[in-house]
């Protein structure tokens, strides 16, 4: 059958990319796979009943062709919609063909708040748990974290770099693209919109499946958060400090919200 719409979701771990993938494969007659190009595996969608262990063994065709095992998986696809997300650090040759490319929307997920991001990261790598769905199942507490200035702003400036690319990449092509930031992931209207960016007619919102693992108290996530407070001063962003839970407040909620009458 193989899709008629096709979309790419560009972003960076830790931002949010799993919920709104999530959402936007849970819309009607869409699909959309995870990573398909991570440098380590191969993560197929469902519809291609392959195993995960036999997945593995395609990586060495994806690497050698990646747009040609892209073209295979689009070919196979039995909705009217597909989609995939990819990161930093996946085949370069995909992004740049999917944004010359007309057939292929374009959804640029990002997060402002870059030490909530980079203590997500450091979080996820030492407990080894990148996501929830049950929040009976995050510890009270995670261990504090070691906070390296240099290393910190040396990150701050490849993530900045990496979007950067995104946005003049899809500019000098001429290539419209839908932005979205981390904190409006709880607007249903956003989701919403987004869901018609890549081309679904009647939106739905299924229930949250993820749940934030960490607070949004950041500095408290930190084994020295006096440091982490100076590097945040040093690079003019002292507001990291805190992560708003949403940036945009979703009208039908506020009505119930005493605060807001």
């Amino acid at each position: 059958m193989g899709a008629e719409l096709r979309a790419v979701l560009l972003a960076h771990a830790r931002s949010g990319s799993t919920l709104l993938m999530d959402v936007l494969d849970a819309q009607p007659d869409t699909s959309f796979a995870h990573e398909m190009f991570h440098q380590k595996t191969v993560n197929l969608p469902d519809y291609m009943g392959i195993a995960r262990r036999d997945a593995a063994a395609l990586k060495p065709e994806r690497d050698a062709d990646p747009n040609g095992f892209l073209d295979r998986v689009v070919a196979a696809c039995p909705t009217r919609i597909f989609g995939f997300k990819w990161f930093r650090g996946h085949a370069p040759a995909v992004r740049d063909r999917l944004v010359a490319d007309p057939a292929w929307r374009v959804v640029i997920l990002h997060r402002e708040n870059f030490l909530a991001l980079f203590a997500s990261q450091r979080t996820a790598r030492i407990t080894g748990r990148y996501m929830a769905r049950d929040a009976g199942a995050i510890p009270p507490t995670a261990p504090p974290l070691p906070f390296d200035a240099d290393e910190f702003l040396r990150e701050h400036r490849r993530y900045r770099d990496y979007y950067d690319g995104l946005l003049r990449q899809c500019d000098g092509a001429g290539k419209a693209f839908h932005l979205v930031e981390y904190r409006q992931l709880s607007h249903p209207a956003v989701l919403r919109n987004v869901a018609r960016h890549i081309g679904v007619e009647a939106p739905t919102l299924p229930a949250p499946r993820l749940v934030k693992q960490g607070s949004a108290r950041l500095l408290a996530r930190f084994a020295d958060p006096g440091q982490v407070q100076r590097t945040l001063d040093r690079l003019g962003r002292p507001q990291w400090a805190i992560e708003e839970e949403g940036f945009l407040r979703d009208p039908e909620a506020a009505q119930d919200d005493p605060a807001q009458r």
